[in-house]
This record gives structure tokens, C-alpha cells and sequence, in this order.
């Protein structure tokens, strides 16, 4: 099949999709699809929140990556310094690649026989992908990785109430003209079905992992070694720290556990309220905190080999519009994992389902930092808890069955047509 795919990130961004669909792809391409990813020119700067573009006055570059054709489309990138316009800038960042992706698919891109487009930016990539499948008579499918705007509603970040009627306005029309949804989990699902979206127009297919990218390790290795980890218990957040993370309770927990012996909170991260942690553990004078910013992806496996647990949080009612692949990263590795996350959020579901670790209550640092001693003090549980999440994705979430359904979902929706 020629398939086109438009999202507005791509290598050598390094965001935790990243891994998920390169995988995907790779698997795709080596079964004899064929692959045409639109995405913009890089200007998301590694060590700062957001950076001004430094990229070339150019509209398009077109490459490739592996054996796909990769085009780069022009995209605004301005310096996100002021928090007044942070909002704005961010909005035409979005706008500015979906005006220049589709003029990409539409004049370079070719034949496709299916487009697909992540949710990334989120909402408006579902309108440029349903225009150009009319220009290129083919159907597109929609994935949905995290659900918007039910997330930036429930922060409170939306309150104009015209603007939130444009927004349910525009998630009503994208599940409309898609062909199909493809979702991540059966709770995403529940909820999508929710919004009157007919049940056979939405495909559920977890995200995979790497499990040879991934290798559960001793704790020893050269990031652990240079971090000066080595013979401590690392509590580990790797990933995005944005408003629904709620990362703040992994701070609080550190300093109920400043005391601790050989504990360390290690924040390996990125992301909007990256500053803020770090201030809040500067001025707490917390000495067990480490904060990194994103490193390289071929670092990832040492990270997470450097942990001996890792930490998933969101804030209340949060957790159940995403499902965080650094859950199945942290599993992978061999690690036991901390959810502090809601009950009914399908991130809890797969804890205690694989039995991988502890669930606590949102927003609750005293139960996290008690979740953290337990596991600590026990190591025999802690190394059981990991040996049964990496058997879990072993079993549930390897990259060959991941394509495998990626390519029949492909298939079946383009013979539908």
C-alpha cells in the first residue's frame, strides 16, 4: 500500500511517539508498504521549552528516513518566552504546518492509497487530512493519542465559552469525516463512544514497544555511573512534564523522603512546566532530585536501566484521556511502575491487570512517597513486579503484531471504500 502520513513532528525531534510509530513504520516498510511522511522542518531545540526556529528559509526539503520519503514542510517557530503569548504562538505554530502540510501532500506527495493522521496538533491535522484524501480520492484514518479538548476542559485552560464551542465544534466534524478512528486503549474508546460516535467506526490497537531496544539490565551503566547512581534507588519521570502530569506531587513526595538514604527522584524531561519543577525543588533545597533534560534516543535504554522504578502521574480526572508510553517503557525495561493516577484510567487498568506495580491516588504525595518506601524496602517484590510487566509487553505489545494490525486496518478500510 502507498500510505501518506501527516503529523507535525518528526526525527530528530525525540518525543515519545517517536519510537512507537518509527517502529511501526519500519515493520511496514520491511512487508513492502510504501511510506510518505509530511512533517515539519525541525525547530524544537533539546535544553530549552520551546526555541526560536533556527530552520531555513525554505518551504519545503524533501529526504529520506529509512526507506520512507520524508517532506518537511515550513512551519512558524517563534520563541515561547512570553506566557501571554505562549497560547497564540503555540496556535500558529499548529495552524502554520497544517496550511503548508497540505499544500505538501496535495502538490508532492503523490498517489495514497490511505492517509494517516496522529492527533498531533491536535483536531485541526483531522481537517488537512480529510481535504487532502478529496484531492487524492482515498480514505484517511484518524489516531487518536490523546483526547482533546476533554484534557485542556478539565485543566480549566479552556474557558471562553465560543471557543469551546469551535472546539466540539471541530472533534464533531474530524470523527465525522474520518473513515475510521484508531484509538490506543478500550477506556479511550468508552469515551470516544461517548461523544455518539458509532462503534464500528473506532479501532482499538495499543501502542507497541521495542523489546530489543529495551533489555531489562542491571542498574549499572555509563549514565548511571556519570549521574553518580549507582547504589541508590532511583525513582525515575522520564518524559513530558506539562499541566496534566501534575508532576509537582513528585516533588512533594522528595521532600517527605529527603531523609531517605540512597534515594534519588530523577527527572529526565521536557516540556512546559519543566521550569517550574525545578524551581519548586530549588527552593525546597531538595538534594535527592536530579533534573535532566531530554537526552539522545539511544540514551533511553540507560535511563531506564538506571531506574528502580518508575513514576506515572496525572492530575485528578486526567489519566483516562492518554495512556503515557513511558508506562510501557518503564514495563519494558523491567522496571515496576508507580501510578498516580485515577482508578478507572486505563493506565491503572494495565497495572493491575499485568501486576507491575502500585497504584495511588492523584494529587496525593503522602501515599506516593509511602509507594516508593514499600518498593524500596522490598526488593524481592519490586524484581517480581518488573519481571512481570516485561512479560506483559512481551506477550501484548511487540512491534510485529502492532504493524500486523496496522497494515489489516489499512487494508480493510481501503478496500471499503
Amino acid at each position: 500500500m502507498k500510505i501518506l502520513v501527516i503529523m507535525l513532528n518528526w526525527y530528530p525531534y525525540c518525543g515519545p511517539l517517536m519510537p512507537i510509530y518509527g517502529s511501526v513504520f519500519r515493520q511496514l516498510l520491511s512487508m513492502g508498504d510504501e511510506i510518505t511522511i509530511i512533517s515539519s522542518l525541525p525547530h524544537y531545540h533539546r535544553g530549552s521549552p520551546e526555541s526560536r526556529s533556527r530552520i531555513p528559509y525554505q518551504p519545503y526539503e524533501v529526504m529520506r528516513w529509512e526507506k520512507a520519503k520524508l517532506i518537511r514542510s515550513w512551519v512558524f517557530a517563534p520563541s515561547f518566552r512570553s506566557e501571554n503569548l505562549s497560547l497564540l504562538y503555540r496556535a500558529l505554530n499548529f495552524l502554520s504546518f497544517n496550511v503548508s502540510s497540505a499544500f505538501a501532500a496535495i502538490f508532492l506527495a503523490g498517489k495514497a492509497d490511505i492517509i494517516f493522521a496522529p492527533s498531533s496538533p491536535p483536531l485541526t491535522n483531522g481537517i488537512v487530512a480529510y481535504l487532502v484524501s478529496r484531492f487524492k480520492r482515498c480514505p484517511f484514518v484518524y489516531n487518536v493519542q490523546d483526547i482533546y479538548p476533554d484534557i485542556a476542559v478539565n485543566l480549566g485552560l479552556v474557558r471562553n465559552r465560543l471557543l469551546l464551542l469551535g472546539l466540539r465544534f471541530l472533534e464533531k466534524a474530524v470523527y465525522r469525516l474520518s473513515n475510521k478512528i484508531l484509538t490506543i486503549s478500550e477506556g479511550m474508546r468508552d469515551i470516544i463512544r461517548g461523544k455518539g460516535v458509532p462503534d464500528e467506526k473506532i479501532e482499538v490497537i495499543e501502542n507497541c514497544i521495542d523489546p530489543y531496544f529495551f533489555r531489562p539490565n542491571s542498574g549499572t551503566n555509563e549514565f548511571s555511573r556519570v549521574l553518580g547512581l549507582d547504589g541508590s534507588f532511583v525513582v525515575m519521570y522520564a518524559g513530558n512534564i506539562g499541566v496534566p502530569h501534575g508532576v509537582e506531587v513528585l516533588v512533594h513526595a522528595a521532600e517527605i523522603l529527603r531523609d531517605e538514604p540512597k534515594l534519588i527522584f530523577c527527572f529526565v524531561a521536557r516540556g512546559e512546566r519543566r521550569a517550574d519543577i525545578e524551581r519548586l525543588a530549588r527552593i525546597k533545597g531538595l538534594k535527592n532530585v536530579i533534573l535532566l533534560p531530554p537526552q539522545p534516543e539511544d540514551l533511553v535504554p540507560q535511563i531506564w536501566a538506571s531506574a528502580s522504578v518508575g513514576v506515572i502521574t496525572y492530575r485528578r480526572g486526567l489519566a483516562g484521556f492518554s495512556l503515557p508510553s513511558k508506562l510501557f517503557a518503564a514495563m519494558c525495561a523491567g522496571r515496576p511502575v508507580i501510578g498516580s493516577v485515577d482508578d478507572d484510567s486505563e493506565t491503572a487498568r494495565i497495572i493491575n491487570n499485568a501486576q507491575c506495580g502500585l497504584c495511588v491516588k492523584p494529587e496525593s504525595p503522602v501515599e506516593l512517597a509511602e509507594a516508593v518506601l514499600l518498593l524500596k524496602k522490598s526488593p524481592e517484590v519490586t524484581m517480581e513486579m518488573g519481571r512481570k510487566g516485561r512479560e506483559y509487553v512481551e506477550k501484548n505489545l511487540r512491534r510485529e503484531v502492532t504493524a500486523l494490525q496496522y497494515s489489516y486496518l489499512f487494508k480493510s478500510v481501503a478496500s471499503a471504500r
